[in-house]
């Protein structure tokens, strides 16, 4: 007996008409309810044309600028990672070529693929309003978050790693905090900082201490230590808003003969490798590429699919705290 929609519609709880329209797309757009559909579809024996031909597949670039070290090996190795279960394939770009006019270059690109990722945080509110305007309803997404987004956007929840950092600390019984904080530019930067300062702010009992502003490099790290030397603050809990600048911040707090969590505690952000590997180990918030990746893309192939759907969308994916001896006493 030829298997019906209402089976289909029995067997996921969903309304007939639902799984109809889910049924007649040529192609998928992985909401949870249709991935349930299609699976039991599948399961039934039921056909359907929610798949695409292996002549179909998509093309995405990830747009961004090349630099040396391990998180832009991370990001591409996320989007890799994604690409191998995703309807499409992915093309990494660097920009850093096409410096001239990088948004007329965004705007050539959107003629070759099929969608465009971008990962570029130099780039501002007036850039991205000139790319939408450029490529109209072309699906394109950026993983830098930013206020009032003029383009969707997929990225880390940065607001919520740094809050958690705070909470962290509080728990491990610290009423004084420090902060090293990023680039002023930098959006995530800054989220990663508003959430840390939000949660002292709602205790009684909390202070921020003091403050150093950063660049996201080991250098301003070390530079950060002077200056906490200088101001003659202790039993203090640092988070720097990134592991390079704890890196550079806790190399020269031991060269000086500071002991680590002994005198005080710090936590990164971006949970790199070297996390593991520095004495004492580093507590910081882990990123996760390969959710980064897949969400980003599936974002795309619906933007093809229905480029009415999506807009100006900002998708957060979560973040975790890898607790390490850097804030363990």
């Amino acid at each position: 007996m030829r298997t019906t929609l209402k089976q289909v519609a029995d067997d996921t709880g969903l309304s007939i008409a639902t799984v109809s329209r889910a049924l007649r797309r040529n192609r998928r757009r992985y909401s949870k309810n249709e991935e349930k559909i299609y699976a039991s579809a599948r399961k039934l024996g039921y056909p359907f044309i929610g798949d695409l031909d292996e002549n179909e597949q998509l093309t995405i670039a990830l747009v961004t600028e090349v630099h040396q070290g391990e998180f832009y090996s991370s990001l591409f190795n996320g989007f890799y990672n994604s690409s191998k279960n995703s309807e499409s394939d992915i093309v990494f770009v660097n920009l850093a070529k096409h410096s001239d006019d990088p948004v007329q270059h965004i705007i050539n690109l959107s003629k070759k693929y099929s969608g465009i990722c971008l990962f570029l945080p130099n780039l501002e509110k007036i850039d991205y309003k000139r790319i939408r305007e450029g490529v109209g309803k072309y699906p394109i997404i950026s993983l830098t978050p930013m206020k009032n987004p003029t383009i969707d956007t997929v990225s880390f929840d940065s607001y919520s790693g740094g809050y958690m950092i705070a909470k962290h600390f509080e728990e491990q019984g610290y009423k004084n905090f420090g902060i090293i904080s990023g680039p002023g530019d930098a959006v995530d930067a800054v989220f990663r900082k508003n959430g840390f300062i939000d949660h002292i702010s709602e205790k009684n009992d909390l202070n921020l201490i003091w403050q150093f502003k950063g660049d996201f490099s080991t250098e301003s790290g070390r530079e950060a230590f002077n200056d906490y030397k200088n101001q003659n603050v202790s039993n203090i809990a640092i988070f720097g808003c990134n592991d390079h600048t704890c890196f550079g911040f806790m190399k020269s707090a031991l060269e000086n003969g500071s002991k680590i969590p002994e005198d005080f505690i710090i936590a990164g952000y971006d949970n790199l490798s070297f996390c593991d590997t520095f004495t004492p180990e580093l507590t910081s918030v882990a990123t996760n590429f390969d959710i980064l990746g897949k969400r980003a893309i599936r974002t795309i192939e619906n933007m093809v699919n229905d480029s009415n759907e999506i807009i100006r969308q900002f998708s957060m994916v979560p973040v975790e705290i890898i607790i390490r001896a850097s804030t363990q006493n």
